[in-house]
């Protein structure tokens, strides 16, 4: 969230601190992708030293850093929801006039909150089929790896809603 554009600002200038329960579950995500990034490093850092030094590998190894890249994925999509720092088109919607522009924006994000629900709503769908299967090599269920895309589709709706939110606010004032 440091990162720097125009003018030194940061991409969170232009929004309001966030209290409450949005900012205690931010909170939680950033610490949940710190964890998990540093289970991976040590995993990865184990798995390369027993394979190449010791002649063993782990099976499970590889799983568990691809699992937890998918985690770290999809929470950390949700803190570039939160930051506006997704991919867009602002050449084409910056050449608009202003007031023409508030509006595409919010129809825009009214859109990827359409397609985030939708998301969530057909990934709530298969975990009860992903409960029974299990992963090759550690034998987990399915539906922890799976359960990432509900959780992070979730988050990033909360997130959009928020910026949505916000903009009709501000294009009503």
């Amino acid at each position: 969230m440091n990162c720097r554009r125009q003018g030194g600002k940061t991409a969170m200038d232009h929004y309001p601190e966030r209290t409450g329960i949005v900012s205690a579950m931010e909170k939680i995500v950033e610490w949940a992708i710190a964890l998990m990034l540093g289970v991976m490093v040590v995993n990865i850092g184990v798995a390369v030293f027993s394979r190449y030094v010791l002649n063993h590998s782990f099976p499970w190894a590889e799983e568990l850093g691809r699992y937890l890249m998918i985690w770290i994925g999809y929470l950390g999509a949700s803190l570039a929801m939160k930051s506006d720092e997704h991919i867009g088109l602002t050449a084409i919607v910056s050449a608009l006039p202003a007031k023409l522009r508030k509006w595409v924006v919010i129809a825009s994000r009214i859109i990827v909150e359409v397609f985030l629900i939708v998301i969530l709503v057909n990934s709530f769908k298969h975990l009860d089929t992903l409960s029974i299967q299990r992963s090759s090599a550690m034998e987990i269920p399915m539906v922890i790896p799976y359960f990432s895309v509900t959780v992070g589709s979730f988050l990033m709706a909360v997130e959009e809603l928020i910026h949505i939110v916000q903009g009709v606010r501000k294009s009503a004032a």
